[in-house]
């Protein structure tokens, strides 16, 4: 059981002095983005997964239009390949996922759910209900949806900044 934290508790993580204000402001979204991303990771457990890592590559993989690749998954969740690869390689053994060969590319195989990985998805996605709805007490949908357009936006400076770089 975690213990509640209150701002006056948080150790720093930057140095608001040296940013303009817009720059301050989105290092203490990046900030709070991490704290919530540790509450996230340690509060969503999976009967069925090891891990909410393994939940989200699964769920990429049922939910995706075509079959995906590793890299395609690393790209869009924001991971390195290696880490999805050990991800996806658990999810095999475990029998949720098939690698099956790439008409598009002939080392880079495309990621399969099998019928067990898609029970377990759906599984995952019901036992994820009490937590969003917990998460979301107290909060309007029309903030919530302001709250998501500005992340992405954020989201897709940063990727224009790294392909500036």
């Amino acid at each position: 059981m975690s213990v509640p934290i209150d701002a006056a508790t948080l150790l720093p993580t930057f140095d608001r002095s040296v940013h303009s204000e817009e720059g301050a402001c989105i290092a203490e979204l990046v900030d709070e983005l991490l704290r919530l991303h540790g509450r996230v990771m340690n509060n969503q457990k999976s009967t069925q997964l090891g891990s909410s890592t393994q939940a989200f590559v699964l769920a990429a993989v049922v939910l995706a239009q075509e079959p995906p690749t590793v890299a395609r998954i690393a790209r869009s969740l924001g991971f390195t390949r290696q880490a999805i690869q050990k991800v996806a390689d658990v999810l095999e053994s475990e029998g949720y996922v098939l690698y099956a060969d790439n008409p598009h590319h002939k080392r880079s195989r495309q990621l399969l759910a099998t019928e067990q990985g898609r029970q377990v998805y759906d599984q995952v996605n019901r036992e994820s209900v009490e937590w969003t709805n917990q998460a979301a007490q107290g909060l309007e949908s029309s903030d919530l949806q302001l709250t998501l357009q500005v992340l992405r936006r954020v989201r897709k400076n940063l990727e224009a900044y790294a392909e500036k770089n």
